[in-house]
């Protein structure tokens, strides 16, 4: 976890492209369609619609409009919000519903609504009337535009994470949707402690087809909140996993209509000399090989820490394993005690069959195939242990006392050597570093100044096919190749910078080989000791004028030998 400064300090040579409106504010909102040829787009009282391969400012962005209603706008002033700051509509959600339409959902000041985007046609669908057709966003989107929310579309239902009444103090996970039963989380069971919500994934885990577990797919959410395991003097913040199963519909006589599968663990991203926790989490990212590899996932966080160590704030980057969560949630359960709120571990029995289980095959042979078939034993059990004793614990492969990062994104890179993790991290004063993850640790090799300072980077999304990093800020949208092989002017800059987007080809192979292994394997005392052999090798190509650092050939297009240097 030790802090390796950027290769690049700045690459102010970096070809940024930034996107701004006029008349635009608050990009809340991004979505990438399918081919990657559009960006999709939601702000304060706006949607828009540009092309990814005219990433500019300008006409090629298609707008269109969505107000809040007047009368909204009237009431929303009546009780006692800032007109001009919290009475609009923030788009705070944009997702793929279909190939035809988008579904999203915006705080149409303080009245949370939901509507249908036509893609075609980049319009809002509308009713017989004329009238747009809006749903009710209560449960969906928050009310308040500074709320964080997190949302997952999955097989046409949607799972929100957010909060769901005027006042912001009603936290819920929610599925909703016309064809089956809505669930959410009982409020009065205190599940969720002022959550703050930061991501959620969906996972195929009834994969393979066939597979003799026959377990459901899941959905999980990442947020920090109040830790009242925890009786300190102050409210201490932890951050959470939390999952559902995607077949829950709720218990027959006890649960009804809420979570019979809700679980959450703790996410504990600690110092690995003093413990010092990092308790925050900022932001996640998930990362899965492919569907049927579920269980290969790493769960990528950023976290901050409510308090500060040698007087300096920093972040830390943690990595999860999916193992280590399935053990969290495989292991004992802490329960609450309602007379006096102390949380203690629970040692003794637990019912059959086990309390938040999915319906399994296991489940199945007890005659049970759905959670309305539970037992009110399982279901009375959950209500007071919805908590996992066991924390799933990582270290820091990444720390950094002058950086606090506010988002995520991770690229898994085809590189010369292997496959590694490219991690984009954006900082809150508007700034990207690319990092690569090798030998559980986390080297920054590039920072690039995105937005003026005092813009915070407040969304990532990468276009893996592409290749491209898009980031939002308050006023603007940059666009980033993930790539910048070119700003590497010798083999030794190219091949130290250990970025698995550039190899250095024709005179420096033999360098380049030896560096590879030099930060593969090494520290930096057989850095020191080797790096003659980069000058040398940088001394030899100045001589020649040959060579070049560019984004290197997948191993199944390598040649066998190498081409003959260009003249």
């Amino acid at each position: 976890g030790r802090l390796l400064g950027p290769r690049c300090p700045d690459s102010s040579e970096r070809a940024v492209q930034r996107f701004e409106a006029p008349g635009v504010s608050n990009y809340t909102a991004l979505l990438l369609s399918p081919d990657g040829g559009t960006l999709y787009l939601g702000a304060r009282e706006v949607l828009l619609a540009v092309d990814t391969s005219r990433f500019q400012p300008g006409p090629p962005a298609r707008r269109l409009p969505w107000s809040a209603e007047t009368e909204k706008k009237r009431q929303c002033a009546f009780k006692g919000k800032d007109p001009q700051r919290d009475c609009h509509n923030y788009i705070k959600m944009l997702l793929q519903l279909n190939s035809t339409h988008l579904y999203t959902c915006g705080t149409c000041a303080f009245s949370p609504a939901c509507a249908y985007v036509n893609v075609q046609h980049f319009s809002l669908e509308r009713e017989a009337s004329g009238k747009v057709l809006l749903e009710d966003g209560k449960g969906r989107c928050p009310f308040d535009p500074e709320y964080k929310s997190t949302a997952v579309m999955v097989d046409g239902e949607l799972y929100a994470g957010t909060v769901s009444n005027f006042q912001g103090n009603e936290p819920t996970i929610y599925r909703s949707q016309e064809s089956r039963i809505s669930l959410k989380t009982e409020n009065s069971l205190n599940w969720l402690q002022d959550p703050v919500f930061v991501g959620s994934a969906y996972l195929r885990e009834s994969l393979p087809a066939g597979n003799p577990e026959g377990d459901d797919d899941k959905v999980y959410f990442f947020f920090s909140e109040t830790g009242k395991e925890f009786d300190y003097f102050e409210n201490t913040i932890v951050s959470r996993i939390a999952r559902v199963c995607k077949g829950d519909l709720g218990g027959e006589r006890v649960l009804q209509r809420r979570w019979t599968t809700f679980l959450k663990a703790q996410l504990l991203c600690s110092h690995p000399d003093d413990g010092f926790p990092f308790n925050v989490l900022q932001d996640v990212f998930v990362l899965t090989p492919g569907a049927t590899r579920w269980r290969e996932t790493l769960f990528y966080g950023v976290f901050t820490s409510q308090w500060s160590k040698g007087g300096l704030g920093g972040s830390a980057v943690c990595a999860f394993p999916m193992h280590s969560v399935q053990k969290a949630f495989a292991g004992l359960y802490k329960e609450v005690n309602r007379e006096t709120q102390q949380w203690y571990t629970d040692t003794g029995p637990v019912p059959e069959p086990r309390p938040g289980t999915c319906i399994t095959s296991h489940t199945r042979h007890l005659k049970i195939n759905s959670s309305l078939q539970m037992p009110d034993r399982v279901l009375n059990f959950i209500k007071d242990h919805f908590l996992m004793d066991g924390a799933v614990r990582s270290q820091p492969l990444l720390l950094h006392s002058h950086a606090r990062y506010q988002q995520i994104g991770v690229h898994r890179a085809q590189g010369l050597h292997g496959t590694y993790d490219v991690l984009f991290l954006g900082t809150d004063d508007g700034r990207l570093h690319k990092a690569v993850h090798v030998n559980h640790k986390v080297h920054i090799i590039e920072e690039i100044r995105l937005f003026r300072a005092g813009q915070p980077v407040l969304h990532l999304l990468l276009d893996q096919a592409q290749g491209l990093v898009y980031a939002a800020s308050y006023d603007a949208v940059a666009q980033v190749p993930f790539a910048n092989c070119s700003l590497y002017r010798s083999c030794g800059e190219c091949v130290l910078a250990r970025d698995p987007f550039c190899a250095y080809r024709a005179l420096c192979a033999a360098a380049e080989h030896a560096g590879n292994r030099l930060w593969l394997h090494g520290g930096g005392r057989r850095l020191s000791e080797r790096l003659w052999e980069l000058q040398l090798a940088q001394r030899q190509e100045q001589k020649s004028q040959a060579g070049a650092c560019v984004p290197p050939v997948p191993p199944n297009l390598q040649k066998t030998h190498p081409d003959p240097p260009q003249r």
